[in-house]
């Protein structure tokens, strides 16, 4: 097997890829947080899913709590699991409408394949 990381650049990293990962939820939670959820209420209501505030809410704590949990290298195995579900139905529903880009896809694709490694890395450890 060729080893591209040494065992010195793996422990730079692993952090660093974890730490991203974590504020790739936590940065936009926040953000509609002081939206007061308001945009993502919005954007539901025109992809018509039921009930969007309620599951605006549910949206936005779960990128602040599971963006935590992810920073703070929590039960990594289980804590990447919602986010991954999170991108899924985001890529999905805003392709199926034409909201979004291939470039969008693309990025969210790869940040749930990311969250998927890392998932599968903590199990392995």
């Amino acid at each position: 097997m060729i080893k591209i990381l040494s065992k010195d650049q793996m422990k730079i990293a692993e952090p660093t890829g974890r730490i991203l990962l974590g504020l790739l939820m936590l940065v936009p939670g926040i953000l509609k947080l002081i939206d007061g959820g308001q945009g993502i209420t919005g954007l539901l209501t025109t992809l018509g899913f039921p009930i969007p505030a309620v599951l605006a809410w549910i949206v936005l704590l779960s990128e602040i709590i599971f963006g935590l949990a992810i920073l703070a290298n929590y039960k990594l195995e289980y804590t990447v699991l919602p986010p991954m579900v999170i991108l899924l139905v985001a890529v999905i529903s805003t392709n199926l409408s034409g909201v979004s880009s291939w470039s969008n896809v693309i990025f969210h694709l790869v940040a749930i394949s990311s969250y998927w490694m890392y998932g599968a890395y903590a199990a392995g450890k």
